[in-house]
């Protein structure tokens, strides 16, 4: 099992913690697991049930699910966080965070922590984009109390 998205979960740790805090600690409460059961119920799908690609080794490993629970859900309160609520302003760093969450993903590939059988960083581009749009939603549906 490769580290590399061990140190990145470390980090986003210690940013979240040092950051100035934009969100209440229900927000990031809520979000942390939303974040986390999308992520680990995509890749039960796409990976268990579809082999599109397969996260660490072979099998079910709970190291895995570890990372599956955890890595999205600390860039998703990362990521809403710093988010603009302007609209003009949130254009410009939602393509830099699909940027950046492609980087991440091709370095988990270089890593060998991801193995692609059908997959393809386009694929994962779409899945960021709608990704990101959701949890600007979900904030907002958060703090609209209803």
């Amino acid at each position: 099992m490769t580290w590399f998205p061990y140190i990145c979960f470390l980090v986003t740790i210690i940013i979240i913690w040092f950051m100035p805090k934009h969100l209440t600690k229900v927000e990031i409460y809520v979000t942390w697991f939303v974040v986390g059961l999308i992520n680990l119920s995509s890749d039960i799908i796409l990976s268990f049930v579809f082999h599109l690609y397969e996260l660490g080794p072979k099998g079910v490993q709970l190291s895995v699910h570890f990372i599956e629970l955890t890595l999205g859900s600390t860039h998703g309160i990362i990521y809403l966080n710093f988010m603009p609520h302007d609209v003009k302003r949130f254009i410009p760093y939602f393509f830099a965070w699909i940027a950046y969450s492609i980087l991440l993903e091709s370095a988990l590939l270089y890593f060998g922590f991801i193995t692609y059988s059908g997959w393809s960083l386009w694929y994962s581009g779409i899945y960021y984009a709608v990704a990101l749009v959701y949890t600007r939603w979900h904030l907002n549906f958060i703090r609209s109390g209803k």
